[in-house]
């Protein structure tokens, strides 16, 4: 699988044995991210870390599509010896100096990664896996496992998914092994309540089924159950999110507020039970593979693990057999069935009379003021669209929790057009003038930013990044906002201002968060309105 992948160059003047292990441990640690990561081997060889100075971290893959970073360490070893507490050690101690963004002699093998792992640390919904591989007889020792779930207790302490941890034995590591080895086919057989059946012009089924069964398709394959897919599961999103609270509050109306999942298959065929009644039917369906529908999929997976019970969540499923269809027929429906256009929450903000009148009231101070999707973003210098004005009004706002929402979960604050927290963001007395203003000075206060992240290092360039929209807060909080309702308003002096806070206030926040937070990775202390509000409280005694 990897004899012509795996790179051996630092070690070809090694003995025939000893090469032949690092072979064996680096294509150990390229078979967790095939099947953890859903990568080619191809894919995975090239993120092979380990070598002399790899810091404990013997591959590293960033996947920016999913926001999730993984670590792996593999061991390769026969007998009883396992992993040892001083590899765990160092593979904590390595994760943490990249979270820090320490970039140093000791993990030279991931500087070619540096670019991607900075830009990725950037977004605050970016997560964390820590996939330890072995081939020993036993499993990690339990003084080790206290070590590992106190390391992984301590940063989850704000966001309870935001690093996992994996251990692969040698059982799983045989299994994968020879799963990889084999074609990708899965069979299933799938309940459907209150099913339905269309046979012209090609044959397809489709109904209600438990999430529980859902979730299990992931649990058992993977990623490659969407193996035909154009995308796999999102890890965070605020859509993933929406699926897994919907789940986990309305149960009942799951089936109504959700899309569904649509699969194809090379055929299938009903189990005798239950005759031609409708209510219930069993099928049995070969090679199936989910085309639309992975956050679902994934979401439902996700709250199951998280203790959420699905026992009274039903999805709508439909399942199309591509026998008899033309060529063409299975990408063409994948296709389409992945650019139809979706509503998000921004959508229904459109409903709003008040965006009508604050792009009226915008187009007359010559300023373009974008609040539909598709239409296109104004440069900063000539107007501003409705995420702009949604961030600088929560943070304007004089409320801590709606600036922390516009960081976490912007859509919340759109979610409905009737009640707060949206109309304290825009109701009948909220002038384009105002927005403007605000969203004009946010740029001043993200652009200073910006600029002192450019020459700091490490933890101190993540508080610069991740702390935006609390420096915002702050510096707004400074501000006599009522003027900048007047269409006249001379910004000249409060850009001025607002630099010379926003610099003032990040000063007082990197001493702050390392004498408060020591251990804490920036990006999640800035989505947590209670630490928020402990740190508010440590820079203004």
């Amino acid at each position: 699988m990897f004899d012509n992948s795996i790179n051996l160059s630092d070690v070809a003047d090694k003995p025939a044995k000893e090469r032949e292990n690092f072979f064996l441990t680096r294509a150990l640690s390229a078979l967790a991210l095939m099947d953890d990561a859903g990568l080619l081997p191809d894919q995975a060889a090239k993120c092979v870390t380990d070598g002399s100075a790899d810091d404990g971290i013997d591959a590293l893959h960033i996947d920016d599509k999913r926001k999730v970073i993984y670590f792996v360490q593999s061991k390769w070893r026969s007998g009883a010896k396992g992993v040892e507490l001083v590899d765990f050690t160092r593979f904590r101690d390595g994760v943490k100096g990249v979270l820090e963004l320490k970039w140093t002699a000791e993990n030279k093998n991931l500087h070619p990664f540096r670019t991607k792992v900075e830009s990725t640390l950037k977004d605050i919904e970016t997560t964390f896996v820590m996939l330890i591989a072995h081939t020993a007889d036993k499993n990690i020792a339990k003084n080790i496992n206290s070590k590992i779930s106190d390391f992984v207790s301590e940063q989850n302490k704000i966001q309870s998914d935001f690093l996992e941890f994996k251990e692969i034995d040698f059982a799983s590591v045989t299994h994968i092994a020879r799963s990889k080895v084999r074609a990708s086919d899965i069979d299933v057989s799938v309940m459907l309540r209150n099913w339905g059946r269309l046979q012209k012009p090609y044959d397809a089924i489709y109904g209600a089924v438990s999430a529980v069964d859902v979730a299990k398709w992931y649990e058992d394959n993977g990623t490659k159950l969407f193996a035909e897919n154009l995308r796999y599961v999102i890890e965070k999103s605020e859509v993933n999110e929406g699926i897994a609270e919907t789940a986990d509050k309305e149960p009942a109306h799951f089936w109504y507020f959700n899309n569904g999942v649509t699969a194809i298959c090379d055929s299938f065929a009903k189990q005798p039970i239950g005759g031609t009644k409708t209510d219930t039917g069993i099928f049995d369906v070969k090679k199936i593979s989910v085309i639309n529908g992975a956050q679902t999929i994934g979401s439902l997976a996700k709250a199951k693990n998280g203790q959420t019970s699905l026992d009274d969540v039903l999805v709508h499923v439909r399942i199309i057999s591509l026998q008899n269809t033309p060529e063409g027929f299975a990408s063409g429906v994948t296709r389409s069935n992945n650019t139809q256009n979706d509503l998000n929450a921004s959508d229904f903000v459109a409903f709003d009379p008040n965006q009508d009148r604050l792009k009226r009231e915008a187009a007359q101070l010559g300023i373009t003021y974008a609040f539909r999707r598709g239409e296109a973003d104004p440069a900063s210098a000539s107007g501003f669209n409705i995420r702009a004005a949604t961030v600088a009004a929560a943070c304007a706002s004089g409320d801590l929790r709606l600036a922390v929402a516009s960081k976490r979960y912007i859509s919340g604050l759109w979610d409905d057009i009737k009640k707060e927290p949206y109309i304290k963001l825009f109701n009948d007395s909220t002038t384009a003038v105002y927005l403007w203003n605000i969203v004009q000075l946010m740029n001043t206060v993200d652009d200073t930013l910006a600029k002192q992240a450019d020459g700091l290092e490490g933890r101190e360039r993540l508080i610069a990044v991740h702390g935006n929209r609390f420096i915002l807060f702050c510096v707004f909080s400074h501000i006599d906002l009522t003027q900048l309702a007047k269409p006249a308003t001379n910004l000249s002096s409060l850009r001025t201002t607002c630099e010379q806070l926003a610099v003032q206030y990040l000063e007082a926040v990197i001493p702050a968060i390392a004498g408060n937070f020591p251990d804490s990775y920036p990006g999640n202390i800035f989505k947590n309105q209670d630490r928020q509000e402990e740190l508010l409280g440590a820079i203004e005694s």
